[in-house]
């Protein structure tokens, strides 16, 4: 067997960085947008898209941590935090301090005696008497001032890593302490989430017009196919019509890695883990068994947690699903948001519709479930590691499912409600 013959984990890098299914995207002139920004400054960039989509990858692309002031939204829960942060990577002090000393000395001889052995003698020697006297002046310096002064027109970028993390009223004291310098050339990037993308103007409505956006947006069906062809074909396997293609795109909620994943586990379903010598046609596995096997391992935890609620858990009114299971209101919102598709942007109105759906009784009252979303809100964000897997605007009054891996576990992986 041929060592050096591709295998198809090399082809399919799901989560990784695959070298023969890279899709750099050009045609969406990511690379050149950020780097128009950084040439032209005088606004904040504010870079979008979903969970996995690259976004974070992108901008390091163009700059790289030891080029700018990297800061993780996650970690900021005031605007102390935000200033401490750049202090600690510009080194900066937050006090002076300033010492003066005077001495003076004099000089004393002294004489004494000595036995040493049988010889007597005398010793001469030497000491020291004085006085000294000293002053010590400190000065704290105010942090913030320290640090704006170092970042004013300089040419680091400062950029902030999941800018959806901070609490809203800090994002609203960062962006306004940072307006002026934007103003005067300081680079600013923020990342989110594509719901989060305004979040710089939402808080703070004069910087409506100095708010750049870039989206790195959902991949499309082409996009996502594209993957799965190059892949395909490094392998000698053939999807002739690319009905096979077309429902793996269909079902990876616009995310590259779900693709690449569905790929992978289609060629070793087929019987194939490397590089063939000559083309052969994949056929479709039983695709409800295929899908579920993948959502096994996608988000249980997460959904678990939002299932149970808060831990101040009380007792709570039993729901009755059209399915015989029988949960309470949190199982049953999630049962109404899975029933939608799940749809990865949803109002309060068509949860209300599918909760008349997939209940036997009455759907609970508006504030009720705007409730229940809001508390499963804290739960992703506080609870879950990484992306907040649902995020309930109230001002908007929508509900969006940022992670894709979630979104499929909804589909294919919900267990039996009642056992929750």
């Amino acid at each position: 067997m041929d060592d050096q013959r591709l295998r198809v984990g090399q082809v399919f890098v799901a989560g990784g960085a695959p070298t023969i299914t890279y899709n750099p995207r050009s045609e969406l002139n990511l690379e050149d947008k950020i780097l128009d920004y950084l040439d032209e400054g005088h606004r904040i960039l504010s870079v979008s898209g979903s969970t996995k989509t690259g976004k974070t990858v992108l901008v390091r692309r163009i700059v790289p941590p030891a080029d700018g002031i990297w800061l993780s939204g996650g970690a900021i829960s005031s605007a102390a935090d935000f200033w401490d942060s750049i202090a600690e990577y510009l080194g900066l002090y937050t006090s002076i301090e300033r010492t003066s000393d005077s001495k003076d000395e004099v000089w004393r001889t002294t004489t004494g005696q000595a036995n040493i052995g049988i010889v007597k003698g005398g010793i001469e020697g030497k000491e020291v008497v004085g006085s000294t006297s000293g002053e010590k002046v400190s000065r704290a310096r105010n942090l913030t001032t320290q640090v704006r002064e170092a970042l004013r027109g300089g040419m680091t970028p400062v950029i902030i890593d999941d800018f959806h993390y901070i609490p809203q009223a800090v994002q609203m004291e960062i962006v306004r302490s940072l307006k002026d310098l934007v103003f005067d050339g300081l680079r600013v990037i923020v990342i989110a989430v594509p719901h989060r993308a305004y979040d710089v103007v939402r808080v703070e409505r004069e910087m409506t017009g100095r708010v750049q956006q870039v989206s790195v947006g959902f991949w499309s069906q082409e996009e996502l196919a594209g993957i799965a062809r190059k892949g395909f074909d490094a392998l000698k396997l053939v999807d002739k019509d690319e009905a096979l293609i077309s429902r793996l795109s269909d079902e990876s909620f616009a995310s590259p890695h779900l693709m690449q994943d569905f790929c992978l586990q289609l060629c070793k379903a087929n019987g194939y883990r490397q590089a063939q010598d000559e083309y052969h046609q994949l056929v479709a596995p039983d695709w409800p068994s295929f899908f579920a096997d993948r959502a096994s391992m996608a988000s249980k935890a997460a959904f678990d947690l939002l299932a149970r609620g808060p831990r101040q858990r009380t007792d709570r009114k039993e729901r009755q699903l059209k399915s015989g299971s029988v949960t309470d209101i949190y199982g049953a919102v999630l049962a109404a948001i899975a029933h939608t598709g799940p749809n990865t942007e949803l109002t309060y109105e068509e949860i209300r519709t599918a909760l008349k759906e997939v209940l036997s009784s009455d759907a609970p009252q508006r504030h009720e479930v705007t409730r229940i979303l809001e508390e499963m809100t804290k739960i992703a964000t506080n609870e879950i590691e990484g992306e907040p897997v649902v995020d309930y605007d109230v001002e908007l009054g929508k509900l969006y499912i940022s992670d894709p891996y979630f979104a499929f576990f909804l589909r294919w992986g919900v267990p039996d409600l009642s056992s929750l």
